[in-house]
């Protein structure tokens, strides 16, 4: 018997961890996703579209 509660808070444990973990892995990726979003001078990054005679991407004005 003394098993079957070692196997069921491992389980439990287990799934605690797995869920702190992708919170946190959550709160990270939103921190660096509105960083990337700025330039290093603060302005926002410009749209990029494709420049049909070259095949380039270049910023939309």
């Amino acid at each position: 018997m003394v098993n079957v509660f070692a196997a069921a808070g491992l389980a439990i444990g287990g799934y605690l961890l797995v869920r702190a973990v992708r919170r946190e892995m959550g709160r990270v990726e939103k921190k660096v996703s509105r960083v990337a979003r700025k330039t290093p001078d603060g302005q926002p990054i410009k749209t990029l579209e494709r420049d049909p005679e070259t095949g380039r991407y270049r910023p939309k004005d």
